[in-house]
């Protein structure tokens, strides 16, 4: 019986020593996305003007490799990106078909939700008040996900 309590403490002490940290996720700024894209050979192009007429969208920002694109948000606040996080996770579901895997997580200050399904990769991340959005062929997956983890997103 005490062996079994030694187990079960240190497992719990592993599981808490895990966890620690992972229930938030660093913000990064448009200089970041911008420049970890470039790094990784993506043409990186501001489309703020396209989104002038939404004033809740502060900074727009697409990096483009292989006939495909990661999308970057800078919004006004943590409320909008939310339901900015929403409205596209929604869009992302709308994709799903008969043999699909996702996942999701809602963290303290992140949201985020991948869906492959259909022949197409998605991922969305919030943090705080920024979104990144990603929707691309399967296979792109491996390509777009190196990315992703520098990113932190």
């Amino acid at each position: 019986m005490k062996k079994k309590n030694i187990i079960l403490g240190v497992v719990s002490f592993m599981m808490m020593f895990l966890l620690t940290g992972c229930g938030s996720k660093k913000v990064i700024s448009t200089e970041t996305f911008k420049s970890t894209a470039e790094s990784n050979g993506y043409t990186v192009t501001d489309v703020s003007a396209q989104y002038a007429q939404y004033d809740f969208v502060k900074e727009a920002t697409v990096a483009q490799q292989k006939g495909f694109q990661i999308e970057f948000y800078m919004l006004s606040d943590k409320e909008n990106a939310e339901s900015m996080f929403n409205t596209n996770k929604t869009t992302f579901e709308g994709y799903k078909g008969s043999t699909a895997t996702e996942a999701s997580a809602n963290m303290s200050n992140y949201s985020s939700y991948t869906l492959n399904s259909s022949g197409y990769y998605m991922h969305l991340c919030r943090v705080d008040n920024t979104l990144l959005y990603v929707r691309v062929e399967k296979d792109y997956k491996d390509t777009v996900n190196k990315i992703i983890n520098e990113l932190g997103y």
